[in-house]
């Protein structure tokens, strides 16, 4: 006769869940993420974009609107993969409702993190695939202040450019490359005065107006380049702040519909 024992833990396997649900995070995260791309693709298609701005727009009306839209994004894609991961996520047994409360804010939290870093990477490896064209790019500005330096008495376009050689355009090319805020030093101002008087009928103080002149307008770019850098670095972090925010309450609506089994079938099932 054999005896039989009977063991709670025999009847009864316990099942353990771990405390963070990382598949539910990355099901969320990387949905933010999609949602976050298709959303900026389509700002950028509209003219939304910082790197291509609206030109038929008023600079104050396209960066208030570039916010809002930004924000927008940052809403709308964090709200949606923060309440997929707090449905999905698997609460434990046997804890509070608070506590359930707080583990899927937090879930909300990591799902921001996640979604923030696989972005930031993503625009990393963009960037790096657009410097070669952005260095490119960045010729046409040093052309059109070395045009300007050089063009000819009374000419305010490069087809009246003043006759000079490759090597000094070059060496222009290369003094304006240098000092992007048009902060020439003394020598560099003196030698492109001169440059400027020997190679146009200026007399030398023309020469030396209109290098002062460019190098005002250098400044002035330099200065509107500086103050939307700025901008740009604030409403960023101003979006990510919001994006954090959603991604915590989403969430948690999404926890909550998730243990009163809400009803979404009208949602997704297709009617009949």
């Amino acid at each position: 006769m054999t005896d039989t024992v009977d063991s709670p833990a025999l009847a009864r396997p316990s099942v353990s869940y771990p405390s963070v649900d990382w598949p539910a995070i990355f099901a969320g995260a990387l949905v933010a993420v999609a949602v976050s791309f298709i959303a900026t693709a389509f700002g950028s298609a509209i003219g939304l974009s910082s790197t291509s701005p609206n030109k038929g727009a008023s600079p104050a009306f396209f960066y208030v609107a570039l916010g809002l839209w930004m924000i927008f994004v940052a809403v709308s894609s964090f709200a949606v993969g923060g309440y997929l991961t707090g449905r999905l996520r698997r609460r434990l047994p046997g804890v509070s409702q608070h506590e359930a409360d707080v583990r899927d804010c937090v879930h909300g939290l990591i799902v921001w993190a996640v979604a923030a870093i696989a972005g930031a990477l993503l625009a990393a490896a963009a960037a790096n695939s657009a410097t070669k064209s952005a260095i490119g790019a960045g010729a046409a500005p040093t052309d059109h202040y070395v045009d300007r330096l050089l063009r000819g008495d009374g000419d305010r376009t490069a087809k009246g450019a003043a006759s000079v050689s490759d090597a000094t355009r070059g060496f222009v090319s290369r003094l304006v490359a240098e000092n992007p805020t048009g902060n020439f030093p003394s020598e560099d101002k003196t030698y492109l005065t001169n440059v400027i008087a020997s190679s146009t009928s200026l007399a030398p103080a023309a020469a030396t107006e209109r290098v002062n002149a460019v190098s005002s307008e250098m400044k002035a770019d330099a200065d509107k380049a500086r103050k939307v850098a700025i901008y740009l670095a604030f409403l960023t972090a101003a979006t990510l702040a919001v994006g954090a925010a959603t991604a915590w309450a989403a969430t948690r609506i999404g926890g909550s519909h998730r243990d009163q089994n809400f009803d979404l079938s009208h949602l997704v099932r297709l009617k009949r």
